[in-house]
């Protein structure tokens, strides 16, 4: 008997919704991925999605020659794959990040909002932010180097369209290139993005709870 969507758990819940989203993702990091053609001497181009998808689904494996034979015919028998490259990195990551900030979360506003005797310190808007901030900064830095290896395998596509990267290769790549370093490149940009959202992202849900009393 199949349980109602209400009673399914949260983490299947957003692991489908994942599954289902996750090829929009990978088109997306393709269009800005890919800027130009492959001779160095033509215009830039702009992909459109369409092109970029089209691209993704008929870019073929049977004119390389390689020694994962395997991979190479199970990208040819079910080209929707490659639309899913990375996906499982994805799933790991969303661990460590998600874990990561609700426990910076707890811990600092135990830490700076300590209990009294009718409860928690009335907080303010400002150190829901200043602490939804710093959980963010850190659980991006714990959850970086995921993002890292995600973006190399789905760009593999381009840069290795005869096989499937696997985890261990991938890391290995990359740790052979830059050392640790590298699993941390663009870090800074992350920071832009991933801080602002997650201070707003707390600060709105805690007024969200003081609102309805909860």
């Amino acid at each position: 008997m199949l349980l109602p969507y209400s009673q399914l758990p949260g983490d299947v819940i957003g692991t489908m919704s994942v599954f289902c989203t996750y090829p929009l993702e990978v088109i997306r990091v393709r269009m800005a991925f890919q800027t130009r053609l492959t001779d160095k001497t033509a215009s830039p181009i702009r992909p459109s999605f369409i092109q970029a998808a089209r691209t993704m689904y008929h870019e073929g494996t049977s004119g390389f020659l390689s020694d994962t034979a395997h991979s190479n015919h199970l990208l040819d028998r079910f080209p929707v794959l490659k639309f899913y490259r990375g996906f499982t990195v994805t799933m790991m990551g969303m661990v460590p990040y998600a874990g990561v900030s609700f426990l910076s979360w707890g811990f600092l506003r135990s830490h700076f909002l300590p209990p009294s005797k009718t409860g928690h310190s009335n907080p303010t808007p400002i150190a829901d932010l200043a602490i939804g901030a710093v959980s963010g900064a850190i659980a991006q830095t714990a959850s970086y180097p995921f993002e890292v290896t995600r973006r190399r395998m789905q760009v593999g596509g381009i840069t290795r369209p005869d096989r499937w990267l696997r985890w261990g290769e991938t890391v290995s790549a990359i740790w052979q290139a830059s050392g640790w370093r590298g699993f941390y490149v663009g870090l800074s940009i992350g920071y832009l993005k991933i801080i602002p959202m997650t201070a707003v992202s707390f600060a709105v849900w805690q007024s969200g709870k003081r609102l309805l009393k909860v």
